[in-house]
């Protein structure tokens, strides 16, 4: 656990029963499991505690007197692999909690920026206000670099299948698609936090003293949202659109060798035509009795072979 008093500028890395001061304004980062500490200190209802304890794939904004309740899910790329992971704020006048694993990106990044580059407002509210606009403008981003990210592993099946395509494709694709629609359906509630934060006024736009902030940075933040999605829509069609290029090239490589087949037996029907002539049993065929007949003839339909393989490589069909 990380807590720095904004009116100090003490920090702290554990949790001391005492540290809550009132009149003071905190920013404090928890995990799950430390956050029934703070429960008593600054009046946490259980509800959200146990909404923080488990993983619920449900966006939330909840409106309360002491404090706003913010829960939304991320989406990381890791290893290829598409990783939901939840992150949830407490916004109030004097402390923002945000809760979250250690292992999440944004548990790194609100550390750092009370260990290390914090930069403090004259104002306690506007530095409270920056920091809900910075994490949720960083979840923004992250979602961005994932798309990015999943975009490549699109661009990278679809040059394979142009270089050669084989039955593994298919599952490649089946599991990049796979991605994308967790990635859009991850995506998708952020358009209500969006809508919400603005239409419903959350606690930090009811400030005078971040007037100056709020409608040009949450518009932003509203904004950024809708790009994520379209972007995320826009890759999620990218991928089913690899289907297309698969059956394409599939099709491609089918009707290639249909011709080959085509070609080889508009080259053999001669030979076939003169083998059955010289197969048929007639007492009577001149031919039988010359010396060179079975070496001209081999060499005859050779030259048929040679002639039609000749023609085809000029009209450019073989």
């Amino acid at each position: 656990m990380y807590i720095i008093d904004l009116s100090t500028k003490d920090i702290m890395n554990e949790f001391n029963k005492n540290f809550y001061k009132k009149g003071n304004s905190y920013i404090i980062l928890s995990t799950p499991d430390e956050l029934n500490l703070l429960q008593e200190p600054l009046d946490i209802d259980q509800d959200t505690l146990e909404d923080c304890l488990e993983f619920d794939e449900n966006t939330k904004l909840d409106l309360f007197d002491k404090y706003d309740f913010l829960s939304l899910n991320t989406c990381e790329l890791i290893e290829k692999k598409a990783i939901i992971k939840e992150v949830n704020l407490y916004l109030s006048d004097c402390f923002i909690v945000v809760v979250v694993e250690e292992n999440h990106f944004i548990y790194n990044y609100v550390k750092n920026m009370i260990t290390k580059n914090l930069e403090l407002e004259k104002s306690s509210t506007v530095t409270l206000f920056k920091i809900n606009y910075s994490i949720i403008k960083e979840v923004i981003l992250v979602g961005f670099e994932t798309l990015d990210k999943v975009e490549d592993l699109i661009l990278k099946i679809e040059d394979g299948m142009m270089d050669k395509v084989c039955s593994d494709h298919i599952e490649d694709i089946n599991y990049i698609r796979g991605i994308t629609r967790t990635i859009v359906k991850n995506t998708r509630p952020l358009l209500y936090i969006g809508d919400r934060i603005l239409k419903e006024n959350i606690r930090y736009l009811k400030h005078s003293d971040v007037k100056k902030y709020n409608l040009e940075n949450f518009q932003d933040i509203d904004f950024g949202i809708d790009k994520l999605y379209t972007f995320a829509i826009s890759t999620r069609e990218l991928a089913d659109k690899l289907l297309d290029i698969y059956s394409s090239r599939v099709g491609e490589k089918t009707n290639s060798l249909i011709t080959k087949l085509t070609l080889l037996t508009a080259i053999s029907t001669p030979l076939t035509v003169i083998t059955g002539i010289y197969g048929m049993n007639f007492r009577y065929m001149p031919e039988l009795d010359f010396v060179f007949a079975y070496p001209l003839t081999l060499l005859f339909m050779l030259m048929i072979i040679l002639i039609g393989i000749i023609i085809f490589k000029i009209k450019k069909i073989l």
